[in-house]
C-alpha cells in the first residue's frame, strides 16, 4: 500500500507524523478539521516483543492486524489475542495497550473516530451497542482493503477529500455492522482458507507491487505449491490471472477518471512496461487502452 507521507503542516489542516525506533510508520493527525468524525489514522510496523505503554483516548480507536500476532490488554487483566486478519475497537476513555508477538514483522492499520457524531448520522445502524467498550473480530480479511481506503483518503491532498474520507469510514462501519449482525458469515472471503484470503487481500490492496508466488506464499504463511493449489480451487483461477485482472480494473478506472498518460497508468497499475499493460488490457477487455478511454469520453 504505497503512501504519500506528508501533510499541510502548521499552516494547514493536516499533519503526517513519522514514527521511528521500535515502532515505525506514520500517523496523520488534525483530520477533524477536514471531517469532524475522524481524529487520526495511519499505519505502524513493529518489532517482535515490542510493547505500548498503557493509555486511553478521547475517541474510539479501530485497528486491523495485517501481519503478525499480538495481545491486546484492556482495563485490569482483560486480554485478547490478535492474529493477522483480526480487528479490534476500543472505546473512548478505556485503558489499553498492545504487546507484539515473536514474529519477525508486525503491521497494523488504525483510525480514530468520534463515534457519537457518526451515530447521529446512522441511528439505525446500532453502532453504540456494537462498538461497546471493546470489540474483537477474527478472520475479517475484507477489513484490510477498507482500512487502506480510509488511510489513502486521509493522506491524499485531493479534491473532495472530505467526501472520500466520509465514504471510506461509512464503508468500514457498514461492514462492521454486517459482520456483527450476520456473525461474520457473509462474503466469499469469510469462508476461504485464511492463507487464501490473505493472499487475495494482498493482491487487491497492494497490486502495484511485484508479486512472485514465493513472496506471496511467504506473506500468507503457506508453501508455494499449497497456496497455488488452494487459491485455484477456492477462487477459481490462478494467482497470476487474478493479479492481472485487478491491475486492469484499476487501469480502467484511471482511463475514465484521470488525465494520466497510458504509460503513467501502466506504471501506476504495477506493470513493468506499457507494452505489457497494453497486451494484458486488450486480452481482458477486447479493446486497446486508447479505444477504451475514447469510448468513455464519448459517453
Amino acid at each position: 500500500m504505497p503512501r504519500q507521507i506528508g501533510g499541510y503542516g502548521k499552516t494547514g489542516r493536516m499533519q503526517t507524523l513519522k514514527s521511528k525506533g521500535v515502532t515505525y510508520g506514520f500517523r496523520t493527525v488534525e483530520l477533524h478539521q477536514i471531517v469532524s468524525e475522524v481524529t487520526h489514522l495511519g499505519e505502524h510496523w513493529e518489532s517482535p516483543g515490542s510493547r505500548e505503554e498503557g493509555h486511553q483516548h478521547r475517541y474510539w480507536e479501530l485497528g486491523y492486524a495485517a501481519k503478525g500476532t499480538s495481545d491486546l490488554y484492556v482495563g485490569e487483566g482483560r486480554r485478547f489475542h490478535l492474529n493477522a486478519g483480526s480487528f479490534w475497537c476500543v472505546a473512548a476513555g478505556t485503558d489499553h495497550w498492545l504487546w507484539q508477538g515473536p514474529e519477525a514483522a508486525h503491521h497494523r492499520l488504525f483510525v480514530g473516530l468520534q463515534l457519537p457524531t457518526i451515530v447521529s448520522r446512522h441511528s439505525d445502524w446500532n453502532l453504540s451497542k456494537l462498538l461497546r467498550e471493546v470489540v474483537v473480530l477474527h478472520e475479517v480479511y475484507q477489513f484490510e482493503k477498507l482500512f487502506a481506503r480510509i488511510i489513502t483518503e486521509g493522506v491524499s491532498t485531493s479534491h473532495y477529500q472530505a467526501a472520500g474520507l466520509l465514504l471510506g469510514v461509512d464503508a468500514l462501519l457498514l461492514e462492521i455492522v454486517r459482520v456483527g449482525t450476520d456473525g461474520n458469515r457473509r462474503g466469499a472471503n469469510a469462508i476461504m482458507h485464511p492463507a487464501v484470503s490473505r493472499a487475495l487481500n494482498l493482491l487487491q490492496t497492494r497490486f502495484r507491487e511485484s508479486w512472485s508466488l514465493e513472496r506471496l506464499a511467504s506473506e500468507s504463511g503457506m508453501s508455494r505449491a499449497r497456496l497455488a493449489e488452494l487459491f485455484r480451487r477456492q477462487v477459481g483461477t490462478s494467482i497470476h490471472k487474478v493479479l492481472n485482472k485487478i491491475r486492469v480494473e484499476n487501469g480502467q478506472m484511471l482511463l475514465k477518471d484521470s488525465e494520466l498518460s497510458i504509460g503513467q497508468i501502466a506504471t501506476d497499475c504495477g506493470f513493468a512496461t506499457s507494452q505489457h499493460f497494453a497486451r494484458i488490457f486488450r486480452q481482458l477487455t477486447g479493446a486497446t487502452a486508447a479505444e477504451y478511454r475514447e469510448l468513455y469520453r464519448g459517453r
